[in-house]
């Protein structure tokens, strides 16, 4: 989804300003428009997090943050960074916290608050103050929202009107943003409409649907979760199922409900590891394991197709996750280099897909991605797992009826909804047609009713979303690709800080500019033979920019330090 640019407004009182709808989906475009507020570096104690920038806006459905710190952290763990919402105003009335009067507050690190009305008090976890923050991954960068209904006692309350709001470290000495009085003040603005992203419960295109699912420890057979997933594995008619968490049963068992589900026979099915499967319309030609995680070579309509169920470790188990991501990079590497038993053919599909547990080191991700391994002296050199030598893509699934892209949902968790689990596949063979999280407590009465599902089969069936992805196969040859120097073009510098810059001597008819997550953050129609373009906007990390020409096609990575 390509976000709207607009120019950043620095004023004294935090306000709306024009802004397109805000995403919980780690990309920060969406926050031009809304004022923000900068920190003076180094102003906390030695011992804390140190604030750099704060915006805040809402919609009708929730308030939402911005939080920029100078260091990378795990917010969801080892902090004592608190937000404090101060509903009415009032510095006489609720908790006194950081110059405010707060009726809300919540410690991300501890993942407890309160919520206060007069003299009544509750202690408050994520789910009771509709909290949700991406990335689940380490980052100097979040976003997160709040519901604007919470209950105390009971008695339902709405953040409305002009209220305060703060962010504290709350080490002795530690750093608070805004620090005045008014500039905490924001004025809710309720002619905000929610935007959703769109997708299709209906197959789009005339590839391959793919649904990824955590069932949640044999949850397909298991009473109290069995009948929900057996309806949306019907509702969604996918082509490939793959599974994790399905230990006591092969997949044999699975292809059988399958079957029964959606009325196709003849699937093909697989396991490796404890508990992943692939269940498939098309043959597994074979498999082997990776550690634990599976690796299914299918025959896609005559062509190879390499599909990786990951499920690594959970909690903050780091170097397990590493260890294991090094792996799956590494196995890639080779197949393509015809240097294990699977010996890809050339441009075969690449898919990894799962529950990832990416919660902790970012690098995990960057891995899987970009095919930077970490071991290098265990696991072989690094290598960009695409075929036309840049990183893979992450699709981007937002969950029905949320403006957020969480894929695991568990209100008797103290941990917050998270982005756990991927898709991530080789863009330069797969276009990506359509995708989404199936939340039904999301989707509206016709839609439930038109696919045959009830209102709490997505939360009740398991604590994961399942993840559907369309796909169709790119004519690769069709397209031939170029190099810079085909066209006398220079994409300078490199890294880049604020400003890059492409220069084309042939023309240039469409820029792309995409990051690690598969997120546009730039693309351009209007190209001349100089281009200038602003950067400072952008997170740090690899990003692959496409120069589309009459002649062909050209793809170079850049790195952007900040």
């Amino acid at each position: 989804m390509i976000k709207k640019y607009s120019i950043l407004c620095l004023l004294s009182v935090l306000s709306i300003s024009t802004y397109s709808q805000i995403l919980l989906d780690e990309s920060y475009d969406d926050w031009t428009g809304v004022t923000l507020y900068n920190d003076p570096i180094g102003d906390g104690s030695n011992f804390g997090d140190d604030f750099v920038s704060f915006q805040v806006t809402n919609d009708e459905d929730f308030l939402y943050f911005r939080l920029e710190l100078r260091d990378e952290i795990l917010l969801q763990e080892n902090n004592r960074i608190n937000i404090y919402i101060d509903t009415d105003n009032n510095p006489s009335t609720g908790q006194s916290q950081a110059g405010i009067g707060a009726e809300i507050g919540f410690e991300f690190g501890d993942r407890t608050g309160f919520v206060r009305s007069g003299n009544s008090s509750n202690l408050a976890f994520h789910e009771d103050i509709g909290l949700t923050v991406l990335p689940s991954l380490s980052s100097k960068i979040f976003e997160f929202a709040i519901s604007r209904n919470y209950a105390v006692n009971g008695n339902s309350q709405f953040i409305d009107g002009t209220i305060s709001v703060a962010v504290r470290d709350d080490r002795s000495g530690g750093d608070i943003i805004p620090n005045s009085l008014s500039d905490k003040q924001y004025t809710l603005d309720n002619s905000v409409n929610v935007n959703l992203p769109e997708s299709s419960f209906d197959k789009v295109g005339d590839g391959f649907r793919m649904m990824t699912y955590n069932s949640l420890f044999d949850g397909l057979f298991e009473s109290g979760q069995s009948a929900q997933q057996r309806r949306i594995i019907k509702s969604m008619d996918a082509d490939i199922y793959t599974f994790v968490e399905i230990y006591d049963y092969n997949s044999g068992a699975i292809a059988d409900v399958i079957e029964i589900q959606t009325g196709h026979t003849n699937w093909d099915h697989a396991s490796e590891g404890a508990d992943t499967h692939v269940i498939s319309k098309y043959p597994i030609k074979d498999h082997t394991n990776i550690d634990g995680n599976g690796a299914y070579l299918l025959d896609y309509e005559g062509k190879d197709m390499l599909i990786i169920v990951a499920h690594l470790p959970a909690g903050s188990n780091d170097e397990s996750r590493q260890a294991e991501v090094d792996k799956i990079a590494a196995f890639i590497r080779d197949a393509k280099l015809g240097l294990n038993e699977f010996q890809l053919a050339t441009d075969a599909p690449i898919i990894i897909t799962g529950d990832m547990n990416l919660y902790g080191n970012k690098r995990q991700r960057e891995t899987l991605l970009a095919g930077e391994i970490v071991n290098n002296n265990a696991y072989g050199p690094d290598a960009n797992p695409d075929w036309d030598n840049t990183p893979l893509t992450a699709a981007l699934p937002f969950a029905n009826g949320l403006p957020q892209a969480v894929t695991w949902i568990n209100p008797n968790s103290s941990f917050f909804p998270g982005r756990l689990d991927y898709t991530i596949y080789s863009d330069h063979i797969l276009d990506l047609t359509n995708t989404f999280c199936l939340n039904t407590n999301g989707m509206s009465d016709n839609d439930l009713n038109a696919l045959g599902l009830n209102r709490n089969d997505s939360r009740s069936g398991s604590d994961h979303l399942p993840v559907i992805t369309d796909f169709e196969i790119r004519n690769v040859n069709a397209e031939k690709n170029l190099t810079l120097d085909d066209i006398n073009a220079k994409i300078y510098p490199n890294p880049i800080q604020n400003i890059l810059h492409i220069d084309s001597e042939e023309s240039i008819t469409d820029i792309r500019i995409i990051d690690l997550l598969g997120k546009v953050v730039y693309q351009s129609k209007q190209v001349s033979n100089q281009n200038i373009i602003s950067t400072s906007e952008w997170n740090g990390g690899t990003y692959v920019i496409q120069l589309i020409t009459e002649n062909g096609n050209i793809s170079e990575t850049i790195l952007k330090t900040r």
